[in-house]
């Protein structure tokens, strides 16, 4: 049972670990006319305030370069939410990392890759 316990705690640290990030995660996330459209799903209580950042990363062979960050306080409501960050992109790949913060609580974060087509 000894050679069990080890494995048994370190499955335990990564499920209490993760536990923050299950209540609320990322859904779609697409870009238009308006600019970025992010869905954002909360299982939890609804919280007034929270902070969702947005990165945007021009992706152009093996180099990556900053286009956009901007954060904003959102009431995070339960169920899904919709944002809408304003940003003009042009044609070309990008990676976007998001992150939605309550209090000094990590949420969610994702990484989700984006094309932008003409």
């Amino acid at each position: 049972m000894s050679r069990y316990t080890g494995f048994l705690i370190l499955i335990l640290a990564v499920l209490a670990g993760s536990a923050g990030c299950l209540s609320t995660t990322f859904q779609e996330v697409t870009y238009g006319g308006d600019g970025l459209e992010i869905y954002v799903e909360n299982a939890d209580e609804p919280f007034e305030s929270a902070v969702l950042q947005v990165t945007i990363m021009k992706v152009e062979a093996l180099t990556q370069s900053e286009v956009f960050r901007k954060a904003q306080y959102v009431n995070l409501d339960s169920g899904r939410n919709v944002y809408t960050f304003p940003v003009d992109l042009e044609p070309g790949s990008y990676k976007l990392f998001l992150l939605v913060l309550t209090g000094n609580e990590r949420r969610a974060s994702v990484i989700r890759e984006l094309e932008v087509t003409p």
